[in-house]
């Protein structure tokens, strides 16, 4: 008999053909009910086929009963109407903070003692969610020469799983973590559907950042653009959001036709400040969505929009009466109107965080550190948009101070405004756990697999056999597959079974 920590179960067909077997991989909690209900009907795991007096027609209403088991399992968080539910069906409400940790030049990536040691002062502020700004290909000052980039070192952290590992620490601290891609000269307050199709999507859609979904698929969003797109600021406003919904929807079913199932966020047009234009198309988006998974996100910059308290309350009103989750990707103390932070929120701010507590509504400001008010003569620490200028939990600017301490909706508050941490345990989700990394991934040559730590392995094809076996060292070990018949293979460990395609 398979032991419950093994994560497949052969079982032969419930339509009646003995040469035809099918393999489910599951968490270790469905397995264990699996194999419970798998008993109960009558079904020898040791022989892995039915008794003899299994009939076929109960063969059939076993597999059906099995699929209906597997496909209604909650692996990934889920929005329910208003609400975003963990796994365990708890709710959650976003309430944390944006971090552009890339931008910390003092460290690399690929280092973990020095990522870690960031975020876990973001950790400290008491926020259950990191909204993580991240690039593609070249459009990081780190893939920039003349900024003191080397080309490809973003691509790298990608591909070799450091990105991975950060997003795994950041749940591992009880935090949420946002990945957005935020290319400033073609994304961030522009309208370049043609960088989104292609970079943007390929990003999404490439093996690398397809597998770390899948790892950390129990608590990770997906923030698929930040600011993306002009709908207001265009001359013909229904034919620009039209576009808008078109172009989103068919990202979208790119992404859940790609095996995708966690939550997207999505970011209001013109620079995330249009509510009112992205909630009139929400509900008919998140039905559009075949996983019906859906978070719609508007940044609060809005001096030009909501200046005064009854507008801010019809604002967030419309997001209370229209069936969506949303969320306030941004909320800041000033903003960026003809130059760096020029548009003053001092007052504004805290109005719609007393009023988005009142509603339940979730909010990440921006930012942990490293914005332009930093490093602009027009500002000091008591008006910087920034938490901290030293990524240090313990040294808080004004804004920062209020954002972490306000007694009635700080993070930490204790009135039900607070980031609720307690959520996020392991009652609610499973702490992320080791695995390999496979890289590139499909291959036709050769596969290299980083390991967290020595470890036994067996390489599998499609039908179980063995086709490498041996030990894997800690970090990087290469793979010559090169004489593979073409096609999916397994590499199995005691952390993990990882697929691998052949072409």
């Amino acid at each position: 008999m398979k032991r419950h920590n093994e994560s497949c179960v052969f079982f032969s067909s419930p339509f009646n053909n003995p040469n035809l077997q099918f393999t489910f991989f599951i968490d270790k909690l469905i397995h264990l009910k699996l194999n419970l209900l798998l008993l109960k009907f009558g079904f020898n795991l040791k022989l892995l086929k039915p008794k003899k007096t299994f009939t076929p027609m109960k063969k059939q209403f076993l597999f059906l009963l099995v699929f209906q088991l597997v496909a209604s399992a909650q692996t990934t968080m889920k929005v329910v109407g208003h609400n975003l539910t963990t796994p365990a069906g708890q709710t959650v409400v976003l309430r944390g903070v944006n971090y552009p940790i890339i931008n910390e030049g003092s460290i690399s990536l690929s280092n973990p003692a020095q990522y870690q040691a960031y975020i876990d002062q973001v950790a400290l502020t008491g926020a259950n969610a990191i909204r993580i700004p991240w690039y593609t290909n070249g459009q990081s000052w780190r893939d920039q020469p003349a900024s003191g980039g080397t080309p490809g070192t973003v691509n790298g952290y990608v591909a070799n799983g450091h990105l991975n590992n950060m997003v795994a620490y950041c749940i591992s601290k009880n935090m949420i973590p946002i990945l957005s891609i935020h290319d400033d000269t073609y994304i961030t307050c522009h309208t370049d559907w043609n960088h989104f199709n292609t970079a943007v999507m390929n990003f999404w859609t490439s093996p690398a950042v397809l597998n770390l979904i899948e790892n950390n698929k129990a608590r990770i969003i997906i923030n698929l653009a930040n600011e993306f797109d002009y709908v207001r600021w265009t001359g013909n406003q229904t034919t620009a959001l039209n576009n808008f919904k078109t172009n989103y929807n068919a990202a979208i079913n790119t992404l859940r036709n790609a095996g995708v199932t966690v939550p997207i966020m999505i970011d209001a047009p013109d620079c995330g400040q249009s509510s009112t234009e992205l909630l009139s198309i929400a509900e008919s988006m998140n039905t559009s969505d075949p996983q019906h998974n859906l978070i719609f996100s508007s940044h609060a910059y809005w001096g030009g929009y909501a200046s005064t308290l009854a507008q801010v309350q019809s604002k967030l009103n419309e997001a209370q009466n229209t069936n969506v989750c949303f969320v306030l990707g941004e909320i800041a103390n000033n903003q960026d109107d003809a130059s760096c932070g020029d548009l003053g929120l001092y007052t504004l701010y805290p109005q719609i965080l007393t009023e988005a507590c009142s509603r339940n509504i979730g909010w990440l400001a921006w930012t942990f550190n490293f914005d332009c008010t930093q490093y602009s003569a027009s500002f000091n620490s008591s008006t910087y948009r920034v938490i901290s200028t030293t990524s240090n939990a313990s040294n808080l600017t004004t804004f920062g101070n209020n954002i972490v301490n306000n007694a009635n909706w700080g993070l930490k508050a204790l009135n039900g405004c607070g980031a609720n941490t307690a959520v996020l345990a392991t009652n609610a989700f499973e702490q992320p756990k080791l695995h390999l990394v496979l890289y590139p991934n499909p291959t036709s040559n050769s596969i290299t697999v980083v390991s967290p730590e020595i470890i036994n392995f067996q390489l599998l094809d499609i039908n179980g056999r063995i086709m490498q076996s041996g030990n894997l060292l800690k970090g990087e070990n290469s793979m010559d597959i090169s004489s593979f018949t073409n096609g999916v293979y397994f590499i199995s460990t005691k952390i993990g079974v990882e697929k691998l395609i052949k072409y």
